[in-house]
């Protein structure tokens, strides 16, 4: 018996070490070295200010004082997680120092969305979307964060998505965020690195939320926590070191810091983050403080005066640097050369990863799928000038002027819980046009993926006076024209890429001066007709200054006037063709390259036919204006983009330059001219040539352009374009 006890009690002395849990796995403070005090870093958010994060940490390095594991928070996530890694300090600096932050965190997400509901329409509701149930905003933050996630890729993409930060990564590391969905601090110590660094630094209403597969809904850890000095006492880290970004125990505010709305705002936030995170702060045994005074959340375009505040730190606390290092004998001491080649480069081996899209680029507005209002503001105009052989010199053209046009719209969806919605619509171009129109779409297939809807619109337009225009000048006639029409067709679409519309159309027509109609008797036409418009826009983004995907537009109409005989042939019949084509490539970083191209003809009723070109006929090539009905027009071109040197605010500005050619016919009672033949484009004779320079602005809620354009018939334009 005493035999097979002591069998025993041999037995479980050799495999109580084989299944006892591995110190080194556990994510608890025992270091490699049992017999030194551990060390755990806890680097606390701050925007651009926790650039100087990088020089605590090079400072740690170079007095061999061992970091066992690095808590962070926000802009701290985001340098310990490059630093758990496996980036030295040296690579980061490189890394801050060498890339363009400013733009990583000002890449604005548009408020307005891109309508591609009706072809040939290329303008966002973009001044303000209320979606009504869900809040103000059709974007969940104002800037996006595809810069950032390439970032990332670029620099730390070779780490797996899913592992452990405690045994995985070069050094243990955790970080924090808020739970948006219940309100609680949520720890990241497992699973894709990426994700955790970039839910804890999104800062509310700035950065869009990280919202994972799962419906998890993540945002800033600051919310919760600036300092997660907690993790490292629970850890049970002999020494914690903090670094603080808000000047904890050094700011003296004075009266002078509350003499304007931002100072006021600013010492208020730092003293309401200080005194939350007091209790934090307490329970580290050492903290630095750099003096950041002057910088600010957004201040990335300074990278290095940062980093010089944060050397600065270093020198003016070398005494707590040796005191800390005192702790720890040589032997235990882990000096490393900040200036070396990571261990990133060595422990995690090449992988590809997919590149992000901006969320403009890749999401389409579920448009059809929530109750809204919304509101936009688009038009052109400016000055052209003719070019005279004579001591006139240059002749203005004082008539062109901006013509701005305001688009209200609502979407009611799902009416009493039905399947049926209505779209309401109101445009107003200078007080002298008004359309009116509402849809209702009923709902034929589940509210997912390809939908079928039912569509039954009723449209109204009115025009007070109506522009035409040729290469000699304006002439606006005081006249009423008037249109009231029913559709009823199907819209087949997916939101995401293309949508088809299929159609009949009722239409009266009647204007006042009855110019069309001379001799008919009666100001009145009956016109019914058919139509199909087809859009296709893979990753298309709406505005001027777009960097990727395409469009193509699609429509024809063709009907019959029970009023008015047209043409040679005296036909009442009358049609409507157009198409559209759009497509970008990237061909550097800030440089961009598209193609563009425009067809459309028609024959018919003035009312009936619509104008899709801009003021200067097309980003700044001399031409008609933006109210003028053609008869038909071709046009095709090549432009160039090349958007600014980085910087917070030239990075919203681009250079737009286009070449192109365009021969078009105008018709209209101005020039009393109708067509010879009824056979589309038969009316193309001269061939325009021309180029323009344009000096554009991106902004939250829609694009400007300002240029100047020349073209081969002397004529010079001043424009100006907003979408």
């Amino acid at each position: 018996m005493r035999k097979l006890l002591a069998i025993l009690v041999l037995f479980l002395f050799v495999l109580i070490p084989v299944f006892a849990e591995d110190p080194g796995t556990s994510g608890t403070a025992v270091s490699e070295t049992p017999d030194r005090p551990s060390v755990a870093l806890v680097l606390s958010g701050g925007g651009a200010k926790g650039i100087a994060h990088i020089s605590i940490i090079e400072a740690l390095e170079r007095y061999g004082i061992p970091i066992d594991k690095v808590y962070g928070t926000s802009m701290g996530a985001l340098i310990g997680g490059l630093y758990a890694a496996g980036l030295s300090p040296g690579e980061m600096k490189e890394i801050v120092l060498g890339n363009d932050l400013t733009q990583l965190f000002t890449v604005f997400d548009s408020a307005g969305y891109t309508e591609v509901l009706e072809a040939f329409d290329y303008n966002s509701n973009n001044v303000l979307s209320l979606s009504l149930g869900q809040g103000i905003g059709g974007v969940n933050g104002f800037i996006d964060d595809y810069l950032v996630l390439n970032f990332f890729n670029k620099y730390i993409g070779n780490v797996p998505d899913n592992l452990n930060f405690d045994t995985d990564l070069v050094v243990p590391f955790e970080c924090n965020a808020a739970d948006m969905l219940t309100g609680e601090e949520v720890i990241f110590s497992e699973g894709s690195l990426i994700t955790a660094m970039r839910s804890s630094m999104s800062l509310p209403l700035i950065f869009e939320p990280v919202i994972l597969e799962d419906g998890s809904v993540y945002m800033d850890g600051g919310i919760v926590s600036n300092y997660i000095v907690h993790r490292a006492v629970e850890e049970g880290y002999d020494i914690i070191i903090v670094v603080t970004l808000n000047a904890y125990g050094k700011n003296k505010y004075t009266a002078e810091n509350y003499q304007s709305l931002s100072g006021t705002a600013g010492s208020t936030l730092q003293t309401v983050l200080n005194n939350v995170s007091k209790g934090e702060v307490e329970q580290a045994d050492y903290w630095f403080s750099p003096d950041l005074s002057g910088f600010n959340t957004l201040s990335f375009g300074d990278a290095e005066g940062i980093l010089a505040r944060g050397d600065k730190e270093v020198e003016e606390q070398q005494a707590k640097l040796q005191e800390i290092a005192t702790l720890f004998s040589e032997e235990q001491k882990q000096y490393k050369d900040p200036d070396r080649v990571g261990e990133y480069h060595t422990k995690f081996p090449e992988r590809s990863v997919k590149e992000h899209l901006s969320t403009r680029d890749q999401r389409h507005e579920d448009l059809l799928g929530r109750t809204r209002i919304s509101l936009g503001l688009y038009g052109s105009g400016g000055y052209c000038f003719y070019f005279q052989p004579d001591e006139e010199g240059m002749r203005p053209d004082k008539e062109r002027v901006l013509f701005p046009v305001l688009s209200l719209r609502s979407f009611i969806k799902d009416i009493g819980g039905s399947p049926l919605s209505f779209d309401i619509r109101l445009k107003l171009a200078l007080s002298r046009t008004t359309d009116f129109s509402v849809m209702s779409l009923l709902r034929l297939t589940p509210d997912k993926g390809e939908r079928l809807y039912g569509l039954a619109r009723l449209r109204t337009e009115v025009g007070s006076r109506t522009f035409y225009t040729d290469k000699s000048g304006i002439a606006s006639i005081n006249t009423i024209e008037n249109l009231a029409g029913l559709d009823l067709g199907f819209l087949l679409t997916n939101e995401k890429d293309h949508n088809l519309k299929l159609f009949f159309t009722a239409d009266n027509v009647w204007d006042e001066s009855n110019a069309e109609f001379a001799g008919a008797g009666d100001n009145y036409a009956f016109v019914p007709s058919a139509s199909v418009e087809f859009v296709w826009y893979p990753d298309y983004r709406n505005g001027f200054f777009s960097k990727t995907g395409g469009r193509f537009d699609l429509l024809a109409k063709v009907g019959y006037n029970t009023k008015t005989a047209y043409g040679p042939q005296n036909t009442k019949w009358f049609y409507n063709l157009g198409a559209a084509g759009e497509f970008n490539i990237m061909l550097a970083d800030r440089v961009s390259l598209w193609f563009d191209s425009t067809a459309y003809a028609a024959r018919g009723h003035n009312a009936l036919r619509s104008s899709f070109e801009i003021y200067g006929g097309w980003d700044g090539m001399p031409g008609y204006s933006v109210l003028s009905r053609y008869g038909e027009f071709v046009n095709a071109g090549v432009g160039l983009q090349v958007a600014l040197k980085p910087g917070f605010i030239s990075r919203f500005f681009s250079v737009l330059g286009r070449v192109g050619i365009r021969s078009d016919v105008f018709y209209g009672w101005y020039n009393n001219k109708q067509f010879e033949s009824m056979v589309p484009f038969s009316g193309l004779k001269t061939v325009d040539f021309g180029i323009s320079v344009g000096y554009g602005v991106s902004t939250p809620v829609g694009d400007l352009l300002f240029g100047v354009g020349f073209n081969n018939q002397m004529q010079l334009a001043l424009y100006v374009e907003m979408t």
